[in-house]
């Protein structure tokens, strides 16, 4: 392990547990909903994609946090040691949301494609957080799968919002010409879409960064 990696994953726990414990003092002094700092955490935790890809000098170490985090976060399911991502029924999505992030570097970091599994994290950072927030706020007409409510407003700012995001990923880390990086961003932002839509509750956080990726792999 270099020096790097190990301030990489020091700063990685730092990072997350600062968030995790700040959104939760947050929400208990300011009576801010668990729903609202759930939706910070998830974007917060997202967005340290960035930082991975340059704190880290080896890919395999940079798996261990996203782990890590996976297990703690399977423990709190059971025990709620975070307030500040447990709301309403219990769901395996804050577990399998790391398990996404640990497969996406280990997949195409290793082999020197680091854009495609940022862009993976963006497509759910950015779009599942918009399309619960826009749906629950202007969503009326929906449909049901899975015997899971969705609306079409929501599915439309998953979209609108992953491509944005997928969009820049690709232009600013990728170096994409703009065509290239909104073209492909909207092709893999409609299948995540798509498979988000398809997902039972909570996989989401699995098929969708896995979809996406897999999609701009197949397309660059």
């Amino acid at each position: 392990m270099s020096g790097a990696d190990a301030r990489g994953i020091f700063l990685s726990f730092a990072y997350v547990l600062a968030v995790l414990l700040g959104c939760d003092l947050v929400r208990r002094l300011r009576r801010i909903s668990a729903d609202a700092t759930r939706k910070v955490v998830h974007i917060a935790v997202g967005m340290w994609i960035f930082p991975t890809l340059f704190l880290f000098r080896h890919w395999a170490w940079a798996l261990l946090p996203p782990l890590v985090f996976a297990v703690l976060n399977a423990l709190s399911l059971r025990f709620r040691l975070f307030g500040a991502i447990e709301v309403g029924e219990p769901s395996w999505g804050t577990v399998l949301f790391p398990v996404s992030v640990a497969l996406l570097l280990a997949i195409f970091w290793r082999i020197g494609r680091p854009e495609i599994a940022a862009s993976g994290v963006m497509a759910m950072t950015w779009g599942d957080a918009m399309a619960a927030v826009v749906g629950r706020a202007f969503g009326k007409r929906g449909y049901s799968l899975w015997g899971k409510r969705k609306t079409w407003l929501g599915s439309l700012a998953f979209l609108s919002w992953s491509t944005l995001a997928i969009t820049l990923t690709l232009r600013f880390l990728g170096h994409y010409v703009p065509p290239t990086a909104f073209g492909h961003g909207l092709l893999a932002a409609l299948a995540g879409a798509v498979v988000e839509a398809l997902s039972p509750r909570g996989t989401d956080n699995l098929t969708v960064p896995l979809a996406t990726g897999g999609v701009l792999f197949a397309l660059l």
